[in-house]
């Protein structure tokens, strides 16, 4: 009866089981920022949709024993992890390698997907499923460092704990890809506010427990 609980537990609540008999691990709980504004300038903040998404992720995790919130500087991340901080009473602290392509600052333009023109081949890329096809001209080999250093140092930084990571779709699945080793950076398309998990073992091992959970965020009667 114990083994089967054991294998049919849920990923929380095996980490939880593993915290009670002594063993040192570290989760994180990767989050897509909320809805951003409907704008074409760069770095936008959340819409009220967003917020909403927030504030849902929030209540959520009140139920999750969080111990640190960290968010990506740009503020989309910014305005979802400080809605969590608030809501659970933690500091933010801000970790610039764990953003998106895009810099803060204005470095370039960014349009919320769902507003993007029907013809955009970005949008049409995703439509399709293709989604290598939405990455943008960079620096890949760059990029998959710069995330595989920001999201691998919170491992050091917070060797036990719970951590919420508030950051951007292509860096979660960049993170993700890394460490299933996928070619493609970019292999689907996280919903906004959802959260994916990856621990760290006390082995030295980093697993995924879970991708793109959303159920905190729907309408429930």
């Amino acid at each position: 009866m114990d083994r089967l609980a054991s294998a049919h537990a849920t990923p929380w609540a095996t980490t939880r089981a593993a915290a009670r008999r002594g063993t040192r691990m570290t989760e994180l709980l990767l989050v897509r920022h909320g809805e951003p504004e409907a704008s074409v300038r760069a770095d936008p903040g959340l819409s009220a949709a967003g917020f909403e998404q927030a504030k849902r992720l929030a209540r959520w995790l009140a139920a999750e024993s969080i111990d640190v919130v960290v968010s990506s500087p740009l503020r989309r991340a910014r305005d979802t992890a400080d809605t969590v901080g608030d809501a659970l009473g933690l500091p933010v602290a801000v970790v610039d390698d764990v953003r998106e392509w895009e810099r803060a600052g204005g470095e370039s333009g960014y349009t919320v997907l769902e507003h993007m023109a029907a013809d955009d081949p970005r949008s049409t890329a995703l439509a399709d499923g293709r989604y290598s096809d939405f990455v943008p001209i960079m620096d890949v080999a760059a990029f998959r460092a710069r995330v595989e250093l920001g999201f691998g140092s919170l491992f050091d930084r917070y060797p036990t704990g719970r951590v919420v990571v508030a950051s951007h779709g292509g860096a979660i699945n960049c993170f993700l890809a890394n460490i299933l080793g996928l070619s493609e950076i970019f292999f689907f398309l996280p919903d906004y506010g959802s959260v994916s998990r990856v621990e760290r073992l006390a082995s030295g091992r980093t697993v995924i427990r879970s991708v793109n959970e959303t159920g905190h965020l729907e309408d429930r009667v």
